[in-house]
């Protein structure tokens, strides 16, 4: 095989692995950002949207559009990991309000 064929079969692999890792880096942060955004939801403080982001990373992900898509399961994350936060503050904060 000659060099410029091995440059051309190593630059096609290479692509192929760079396209294998972003799927598989949108998959496994969509993984997170669902299983906070279901913590949430168990803890009854999940926040209006944060759902509807999730699908529409989905979406945009099926449509080729990465970079749209990591950002919005990134803040998907950001919400879920917020409304776990409140929940989490609001446990005990309610106490302090009540008038004695």
């Amino acid at each position: 095989m000659d060099r410029a064929r091995a440059s051309k079969r190593l630059l096609l692999a290479s692509l192929l692995m760079l396209m294998v890792g972003c799927s598989t880096d949108f998959e496994r942060r969509y993984a997170e950002a669902e299983r906070l955004r279901g913590e949430a939801a168990a803890l009854g403080a999940e926040w209006l949207g944060t759902e509807d982001m999730l699908e529409a990373a989905r979406d945009a992900e099926e449509q080729g559009e990465t970079d749209r898509a990591l950002v919005l399961v990134e803040e998907a994350r950001f919400q879920a990991e917020a409304a776990i936060r409140q929940a989490e503050y609001e446990s005990d904060a309610w106490r302090d309000r009540v008038v004695r």
